[in-house]
This record gives C-alpha cells, structure tokens and sequence, in this order.
C-alpha cells in the first residue's frame, strides 16, 4: 500500500501537476488506499477531503459533493456558478491556507456536474484532486480529461507479486507458507488482493491447505466454492451488463476463448470493455484470445452458472463441436465445461487429457476425465489414469491396488507397460529398494510374451512399444541402483530401437531416453553431453503442442539438478523461474523438488541462510509427496546449512530424521545426502572438526564408480580445509566435462604443486561461476602459501581476497587451520597508531597523542607493516583506506 501512496505523494509535490489518477481493478484496495492517503498527510501542509462517489449517487446533481455544499441554499445549487463559488468558499475557509486535495473514491460514478465543478476547481488552482477509478470509461468525462490533458499524472495498482503475495498469506495464517501453496494462491487471484484473502480463507476452511511441520502446504484437494468465493463473484458480476456478464461466463467456463468464436454470440468492443475493467485478459502474442484475469473465477464462474443456461452457451460457442485447445490454453477447463453438457468427448482425448491434468495439479479434473474414459470402454486404461493421480497424491497403496489389476490383464500392451511403469514408481517412493522395478519390469514382459504370439496383425507394433516402454523402466531401475556402465549400453541399444523425438508425435519414449542418457552422462561426468541431451527432451516437450506436458515437470527437475551438479547455477536459476513463469505448472513440484533444488543451489553458493529458509517448507512438502525422492538428500544439505550458520541443535534435528526416513532415491544422491549429513557432524560446538568419516564416503563412492558423487564429496572435503585427496580431485576433474570441472581442475593441480598464484587464478573463476565457498577456500589457501614463503605483500592482497569472499557466505566454513584472518587482524590499539602514521604523524606526535613511550610506537608498527605486508610508512595510507574499505 505504501508504495502507491508514495507515488500519489511524489505527484501531489510536483509543481507542475494537479494530483493523480489512480488506476485499478476490484480488489485492489483503491478504498483503503484513498482513506489512508486522508489520514496520513501533513497536516500542516495540505488538507484532504474525501469524496465517495457511488452508482446511486450519479443520478443526483453534486450528489457525491453533498457533505460540502450542506451549507448552500436551494438557490446557489440552480446554476453552477453559484456552487462553484459555494465550494470555492468553503474549500479556502476549510483548507485555512494549506492545500487542498480532494480525494474521489469510485470516481467513474461521479455525475456530471460535480465531475464539471471539481474540473473548474483544479484548472483554477482551487484545489487538487486524487481520481480512484476501476479503469471503465466514466459518465462523466470532464474531470477524467485531466489526465488526457496532462493536468494530472496516473498511478496504476497493480496486482501483487508473488513474493508479496505470499508475505501477506503468510502474514494471516500466521506461518510459512510452501512454495506450491504460494504460487497457486498468487497465481489463481493474479495478485489481486480483495479475492488472494478469499481464496485464502476458502483454501484453508476446506482442506485445501493443511499445517505440516508448521508449514501451511497444498493437500492436492481442491473443493468446490464455498459461499463467501461466490458471494465475491456475486458481487463482481453485478455491475455487469447483460452482454458483458455473458462474455465474461463464456471465456470462464471454456477457459479461453478465441476471438472469432466470442465475436459469434457477443461483440468485440463487449471483451475489450471488460480487458479495460480488468476482468479478461488476452492471451498469447497478439489480442486474438481471451482469458480470465483471475483464474479462481473459473470454477467459481462453473458454480454460479445454472446447468441449462452453461449448455445454452456451450452450443452457441461449439455446437457439438470437441477439439480441446493445448493445456496452456485451458484444456482442462475446456473439457470439464463439455462433460458439464453432456458433450461426447472421445476417450483417447479423455485419456490424455487425464495423463497431463495428473502433472499439472489438476487432480479432479484428472479423476473425472479418467472416469469418463472407463464409462466409454477404456476401462484399464482409465484406471491406470486414475493409479497415477493416487500416486500424485501420494496414495501408494491405492495406486498398487489399482495397477495390480491392470497388469493381470495382457489383452493391452501398451496400458500394461504402462501400468508397469506407474506400480515400479509407487514402490520406489515408498521406500521399496530399486531392484524391484526389474522384477515388476521382467514379470510384465513374461505375460506380453505369452500374448505375443496370439496378437492380432495390428498390435504387433503395440507389443514392441510397450517392450521399449519396459526396457527404459529398466535403465530407470539401473539409475537408481547407480549401474550407470549397464544403463549406458542399455541407452545405446535403445537409440537405435527408439526414433528420435519430434518423428512420432505424442510418444514420450524417446523423450525419456534422452532424459535417462543424459542423467548417465551427468553421473559419469560428461556433463557438456548430459546438458545437451537433457535440453533437447525440455525442447521436445516444448515442440509437442501440449501432447508431452504431462513429461515437463520431471524433464525440468531432471534438469535443473544436472545444472546444479555441474556448477551451471546462473543457468539452473534460469530454468527455474522460466517454469514457474509457465501458463501451467505443477504446485507439488514447485512447493517440493523444484524448491529444495533451489534451496541446494543456494547452498553449494554459500548461501546456507538462504538455502536453509527454502528448505524447511520445502522439505514439509516432500513430506507429504516425494515424487522425485528427494527427501533424504535435501535432509542431509539442510543439516550441513543448518551446521554451517552454528545451528548445531536444527542440523541435529534432520540427522534425526534422516536415520528415520526410506532411503529412497539414487544410491549415489543417497551417499551424498549422508556426506553432507557427515559435513554437519564436523566442527561443531565441541570443536572436534573430524573428517573421517566424510573420507570414507568418497571412498565408497569411488569403489562404487559413483564419480560425480565422489567429484561433489572431494570438494565438500575441500572446502573444509582436507587437503590429502586433491590429487583424486585432479584426476577426477581432468576427466569431466565442463567448466566446473574446469575450475575444480586448476584449484586442484595447484593444491597438487602448491602454486599460490595458480590458486588465486581458481579463485576468481570459481566465484564467476558463484561458488563462493570453494573461492574462499582458494583464497586462504594461497594466502598462506604466500605467508609461508614469506611474501608479505602478495599475502596482504589474497587476504582482501578471503575477507571479500568470506563476506559474500552466509555462515562460516570451519577449518582445521581456523580462520585465515585471526592472526593478521589489527588490534585496535594498532588501528588507532595506523591511521594516525598514515596521516602524517611522527611516532614522536603519535605517542603524545595515545600517552605511550616512542619505543612502543615503534613495536606497534613493526608489527603493524608485518600484518600488512609493507615495508615503509609511504606505504601505510593506501593500505589502511583499503584495510578500512574491507571493513
């Protein structure tokens, strides 16, 4: 609120201009925002007088002017140049010298004459005024030409973002709120502030959002309306026109419609009145579509509408007609609002309408399209439909359940590779230890095998793909186990089998070779390869027109973790927030994978704050659903920032928990996970700082050929002052791909020959690449190299180097060697003799000064040019600016 307050302000001050115009759509708080601007100006300078103008009012002459002509006779109200002068006498007489600001709220009611009046008012300089308006073209148009004329400037209010929308859920419920809660409440209400809090309240009432850990997340249940949401709508929709009311109803239920089909039961300048009132928005590039601007009046808009009236205007729109747009042009919506009318949709489109609703948080929406499939002869196919939303939600058992009885029947191939497919996932989440995807993989394929002879002419292509499909599932299971040799020979026999992406529409199977390849890839260091592969999957997505959205979250987690481990941070970061930024998205990946990646990124920056404030309701969503198996890894890091900002009792809480917790996910993110489970048991408040068991774990990872994972264990040993294994490190480094590899390279092979300057040269690359905490480590490591070969001033200038990049982490890195800086700091004492030496003092002066014998000036200032890593006094006065600089 304050900070259109402050632009009304900054335009009030302005000599040239004669208050504002202040623009927003309903429930932006233009109401709250005008009372406040009364009450909190100078009132020493300016005197405010509010206006309410109101629909009723607009039929009365001066109606909304009212309180301030109370004191003109009948007579003076018969021509306006009498009330103009009743209000300029009052104004001067109220306002007693000081400005006076008259401040309209719902300024579009205002009625002719008092728009005219107060326009006369401002153009003689009588008064200022502040227009509150929702945007739609005024009845009265004199005092909104203020603005076209260039009287008054205009202030618009914008929806809230996300960050600020999610401080203020957080603000009322008293607690953190996940990342998926706060993205689906800022993005369902666009920001708007008036509906954010009903969502809120609707959301909590209902079960949508439940407490977990103290974190308020998504239950992945989604209710209808309560009464407050539709009194809310109820009250937006009544200032509508009958025309307008009916366009608004068509785009909500179809959830975007085309230009042309609108233009069929309404005109244009309909849906551009109500893009100027900010109900609608265009969609896309150009103005050929439109949407909701709040997407919680979707379902709402669904509620309200009666059932013959929604079908009425279904057939006006699309006849029989169901072709579904793509998903980010509101699909779901789309063909919810068919099924509300009866309309045929075929099953294929129900079944992957079903498959992309599960991925995109639409979990209803999924239900019931799979249900629709099942009532039209898709019966195991829609109930592998509905399995794979109960394992969206988390509901394994049911999921097994219902896939178990898919898989005993083989008549369908492909629905049971599928079915495979989908049960291997729910026993790996829940904690079943990854050799059983094979053993559900290998039986799947015996009972194919048994059909296979008897197939039909036609199906022998639906024996094969649903072969291909079981054959990943098993480089999947080898991933997982970290038998990544057995899972590259696997990809490349595969390659030859599996068309490339982009020749078969809608077929996700080479999509996920490419994803699976490049995870081998990035696991055996070939990071550049892995990337590319990887990349290529997130462009095929992107190229299937909506067919593989269902694929996106896993290909972008997949993605954004390979960055992660390859030191591309700036990029990961990139390719988070372009998925957030998405027309649709999944909130369980946002609130979990999504961000306890993010909150890793920050972590291996140094940033173990950051990381750590990610992380707690990050990890109460995976709690709940852990799709990607991500828990005990984002444990063991948030343990490690936990141990790293000194709070020693929160990282022994989450080593708890990690002895607690399924080890799922990969066996190598599960060692590393307890590497940094065994970073955190380090240093602590007992000051023992053993790193054995940290070293062990490398060794393992070694044994295990795990080389990435032993790559990111060598540098977190690294970073914690152990020195035994850079030669490995180098070895390591020298073969990957990358410029982290090539980072870690350099600082490695000078650890190896104890170059100094080579040190600081991998330095500076590594805190370009944002990976501070191997910087610093650098830094200190060739400051004491120059300290140990007796290079004062070399060592001075890399301990600018290590205080810099200490002061970029968030918590400290304990060493062995204790911190670089300890013994060459300046006592104050010795700061107090510096500077008065720097500014010209003799040492006669400067013991005058402090009362102390020449003799200890000169012991001072030995000291004082050692720490320094001078020689003269004509040396001293840049080195304590930049000493002070530092400081």
């Amino acid at each position: 609120m304050q900070r259109p307050i402050d632009a009304i302000a900054q335009t009030l001050s302005h000599p040239n201009l004669h208050g504002a115009l202040v623009v927003g759509e309903f429930g932006t708080g233009k109401s709250a925002i005008a009372r406040r601007l009364v009450t909190t100006g100078d009132p020493l300078q300016t005197r405010f007088f509010l206006v309410r103008a109101t629909e009723t009012l607009a039929q009365v002459p001066y109606g909304a002017l009212g309180p301030y002509l109370s004191h003109a006779t009948p007579q003076a109200l018969d021509s306006s140049l009498s009330a103009l002068r009743a209000l300029v006498a009052y104004f001067r007489a109220a306002s007693e010298g000081r400005n006076a600001v008259v401040v309209v709220d719902d300024a579009q009611y205002l009625d002719d004459d008092s728009s005219h009046i107060l326009t006369q008012l401002v153009i003689s300089r009588v008064i200022k005024v502040v227009l509150f308006s929702d945007g739609l073209p005024p009845r009265a148009g004199d005092l909104f030409s203020l603005y076209t004329d260039g009287f008054i400037s205009r202030v618009d209010l914008p929806g809230l973002a996300d960050a600020d929308a999610l401080a203020l859920c957080e603000a009322i419920q008293g607690g953190r709120l996940s990342q998926g809660a706060g993205h689906y409440l800022a993005r369902q209400s666009a920001g708007n502030p008036l509906m954010l809090r009903a969502l809120l309240d609707h959301a909590a009432a209902t079960g949508e959002l439940v407490e977990h850990d103290g974190v308020w997340c998504l239950s992945g249940r989604f209710h209808p309306p309560a009464p407050p949401l539709m009194d809310l709508a109820k009250t937006l929709l009544q200032e509508l026109t009958e025309q307008e009311r009916t366009a608004y109803e068509v785009v909500a239920l179809s959830g975007g419609l085309p230009q042309a089909r609108l233009a069929a039961i309404e005109e244009d300048a309909v849906a551009q009145q109500l893009v100027r009132r900010g109900l609608l928005r265009t969609i896309g590039s150009s103005t050929s579509a439109f949407r909701v601007a709040h997407p919680m009046m979707a379902r709402v808009v669904r509620a309200l509408v009666p059932a013959g009236r929604s079908a009425d205007l279904r057939r006006r729109v699309f006849d029989d007609e169901v072709v579904p747009p793509a998903v980010d042009e509101g699909m779901i919506d789309y063909l919810d609002w068919a099924l509300d009318c009866g309309a045929a949709v075929p099953p294929a489109v129900l079944l992957a309408a079903a498959r992309t609703a599960a991925h995109v948080s639409s979990p209803e929406s999924a239900l019931r399209f799979a249900r629709a499939a099942r009532a039209a002869g898709e019966e195991p196919a829609g109930v592998v439909e509905e399995a794979r939303v109960r394992l969206g939600l988390g509901e394994y058992a049911v999921a097994v359940e219902l896939l178990d009885q898919v898989l005993a029947d083989t008549t369908r191939p492909v629905t049971a590779a599928d079915a495979a497919v989908l049960k291997a996932l729910a026993c790996v989440q829940r904690g079943d230890d990854p050799s059983r995807i094979h053993a559900i993989a290998d039986t799947c394929a015996e009972r194919l095998a048994t059909v296979a002879g008897n197939a039909p002419a036609q199906e022998p292509d639906q024996i094969e793909q649903a072969g291909h499909a079981l054959r990943l599932l098993h480089l999947l299971g080898w991933i997982l186990e970290g038998e990544f040799g057995t899972a590259r020979a696997e990809a490349d026999a595969l390659d030859v089998a599996l068309a490339p992406p982009g020749t078969e529409s809608g077929s996700s199977l080479p999509v996920l070779l490419l994803l699976f390849r490049g995870e081998t890839d990035a696991a055996l260091g070939q990071c550049d390869t892995a990337l590319a592969g990887i990349r290529a999957a997130v462009d095929a997505v992107d190229r299937s027109g909506g067919d593989l959205e269902h694929l996106r979250p896993r290909v972008v987690g997949r993605y954004v973790s390979a960055l992660i481990h390859a030191g591309e941070f700036a990029t990961a970061r990139e390719a988070l927030e372009e998925y957030r930024q998405r027309p649709v998205v999944s909130f369980e990946y946002v609130g979990g994978p999504l961000a306890a990646l993010e909150a890793v990124l920050e972590a291996r920056r140094g940033k173990f704050r950051a990381a750590l404030h990610l992380l707690e309701p990050a990890l109460a969503s995976l709690r709940q659903v852990d799709s990607e198996m991500l828990l005990p890894y984002a444990l063991g890091v948030a343990a490690w920032a936990a141990h790293s900002l000194g709070e020693y009792g929160t990282a022994a809480a989450f080593e708890k928990e990690f002895a607690g917790v399924a080890p799922i996910g990969s066996r190598p993110l599960l060692l590393l996970g307890r590497a940094f489970l065994a970073a955190a048991g380090t240093g602590g408040p007992d000051g023992t700082g053993d790193l054995s068991g940290l070293r062990e774990l490398a060794e393992a990872a070694r044994d295990a050929s795990f080389l990435s994972c032993e790559k990111d264990i060598l540098e977190l040993l690294t970073v914690l002052g152990d020195t035994e294994r850079t030669w490995r490190l180098a070895e390591l480094a020298d073969q990957f791909e990358g410029s982290e590899a090539q980072v870690l390279s350099g600082y490695a092979h000078a650890m190896v020959d104890h170059d100094a300057n080579a040190l600081l040269v991998a330095a500076d690359r590594a805190e370009s690449l944002q990976k501070i905490p191997l910087a610093a480590e650098a830094s200190a490591r060739a400051m004491r190299l120059f300290e140990k070969e007796g290079d004062g001033r070399a060592r001075r200038m890399a301990l600018r180097t290590v205080r810099h990049r200490q002061s970029l982490l968030e918590g400290v890195l304990t060493h062995d060697d204790g911190d670089p800086r300890g013994s060459h700091e300046l006592t104050s004492r010795e700061r107090e003799i510096a500077r008065l030496a720097a500014n010209g003092a003799s040492n006669r002066a400067i013991a005058e000064t402090l009362v102390l014998s020449t003799r200890t000036v000169e012991g001072h200032l030995y000291r004082i040019y050692g720490k320094l890593g001078i020689t003269t006094r004509e040396e001293l006065e840049g080195e304590m600016r930049a000493y002070d600089d530092e400081h």
